[in-house]
């Protein structure tokens, strides 16, 4: 049951202290909890009696049913419980990677509000502003020699323990990777050092965000308030009643059919290796991280298929790690032609040649899925460890530059691929799948283009088609 107190204010107005029972803590001592309600003026009597009794039966359902509003929490320090808490442990380390880029300009945004202050015209000034002018990032922190001197000295874990940040960031810290500046200043106060002694402030200025960029900080947001509305810090997720700008339409660059023999002929003198990934990339359309996460296991040559099993994405800070395909559906069996396996033949044999040539010095054994297994991968660097996909596409501009080919991206392999295959009028719903698409929707918002130009030269066909039909009948 709730408890009432009537509190007289100086200007003779009143308030009204609502307290509640949280239950006990650790030494059996009750915890109570309280809420101010201030009537608004002229409310009395009867209908001042009916408020307060439905606002202290509001706030005991909301402490009874665990939505007890945190009320000096901010959004910095919920998005770091967020991390440490849920995306930590449940995405995708390239996710969260990505997702920690993002943090910079919602902190400079939205941060120091309160959590539960923040309301739908917060977030949707917000996005309105990352799209007109950007939000000036927060300034990031390098740590001073000074600093570095005490860390290899002092014990760094305990340190960070002291400090309340992670491992990995305090490896971050002493490596000089840029951190943020309320990890810089928890590290300051721990070591004793003043801000500008321990740590070089870099300054940043924000940029106009694209449409499809919001969205990104969109869908993160929604995830963080999500997670506070179950661990019972605000009722509801103001993301929900926030309109996020519109994507933009993606500008899908594929290659002409002329180009396409272009750059096949051309790799015929490229390094076998990169010859092959960019090959594998036309011949299937796989993405750039699931060619150079294969294995000679997902390959069967004789039945002419490939399997996707895998992404492999390099982490600054972590290095290569394999993880699993981007979506459900991107995990799936491609078939390949003749020349494309006979073009995996011979590179397995260029493969195995390279292996016996570099001896000990290959990597016997990798890690993928949290288990060392025998290193069979396709694609590697010179000594066997796994690639960096990154690599392939720092040598693709360069290589389409040396052999006069339009500069178009890596990825832009992967259009091509779906360009042609529509093109030959491919059902759609086999392109998606070959493409690994969550949804067939996916696919034909993508390459509505392609479509409609396959579908104005299906209707051109069928014109001639009904006109020769005519003309013979007529003959």
């Amino acid at each position: 049951m709730a408890k009432i107190t009537k509190r007289m204010k100086k200007d003779g107005s009143c308030s009204y202290c609502i307290r509640v029972s949280n239950g006990y803590d650790r030494q059996g001592r009750q915890v109570m909890v309280n809420r101010t309600f201030t009537p608004p003026p002229g409310m009395t009597g009867k209908k001042l009696e009916k408020e307060l009794q439905r606002q202290a039966d509001a706030f005991e359902q909301e402490v009874h049913a665990g939505v007890l509003l945190d009320a000096s929490m901010k959004v910095d320090d919920l998005i770091e419980r967020w991390f440490t808490e849920y995306a930590e442990k449940k995405l995708k380390p390239k996710t969260v990677y990505n997702y920690r880029r993002l943090v910079p300009r919602i902190s400079a945004g939205l941060g120091q509000l309160k959590v539960c202050q923040v309301k739908p015209a917060h977030l949707m000034a917000f996005y309105s502003n990352l799209e007109e002018q950007g939000v000036r990032e927060d300034s990031t922190y390098t740590a001073t020699p000074a600093l570095l001197e005490r860390l290899l000295h002092g014990k760094r874990g305990q340190i960070a323990k002291a400090a309340g940040i992670g491992d990995d960031t305090m490896r971050n810290v002493y490596r000089g990777a840029n951190v943020s500046q309320s990890t810089a200043e928890k590290v300051a106060v721990v070591v004793g050092l003043p801000l500008s002694k321990a740590f070089t402030e870099h300054a940043k200025d924000g940029g106009r965000l694209n449409g499809n960029t919001v969205q990104h900080y969109h869908r993160m947001l929604s995830s963080v308030f999500t997670k506070a509305v179950q661990w019972g810090l605000v009722p509801e997720n103001p993301c929900k009643r926030a309109e996020a700008p519109k994507a933009e339409e993606i500008d899908v660059q594929a290659l002409e059919e002329k180009d396409v023999a272009r750059l096949l002929e051309a790799l015929q003198d490229a390094p076998a290796q990169f010859s092959v990934i960019t090959q594998l990339a036309l011949f299937t359309g796989a993405r750039r991280s699931e060619i150079c996460g294969l294995r000679w296991c997902d390959v069967d040559l004789d039945a002419g298929t490939l399997s996707i099993e895998r992404n492999v994405q390099y982490i600054p800070g972590k290095g290569t790690v394999f993880t699993t395909p981007k979506t459900k559906r991107s995990r799936r069996c491609i078939k390949i032609g003749p020349e494309c396996v006979q073009l995996l033949r011979e590179y397995r044999q260029h493969q195995r040649a390279e292996r016996l040539r570099m001896g000990t010095a290959w990597v016997r054994r990798v890690e993928i899925a949290g288990k060392m297994v025998e290193n069979d991968l396709l694609f590697t660097k010179w000594n066997g460890a796994p690639i960096d996909p990154k690599t392939v596409t720092t040598w693709f501009p360069g290589f389409l530059a040396a052999h006069d080919l339009p500069p178009v991206h890596f990825h832009s392999l992967r259009h091509t691929n779906a360009s042609l295959l529509i093109a030959a009028h491919v059902p759609v719903t086999a392109v998606s799948g070959r493409l690994g698409h969550a949804k067939t929707s996916t696919t034909t918002d993508i390459y509505a283009g392609f479509i409609r130009s396959a579908d104005a030269a299906a209707s051109d066909a069928l014109t001639d088609v009904f006109i020769r039909i005519r003309d013979e009948n007529h003959a």
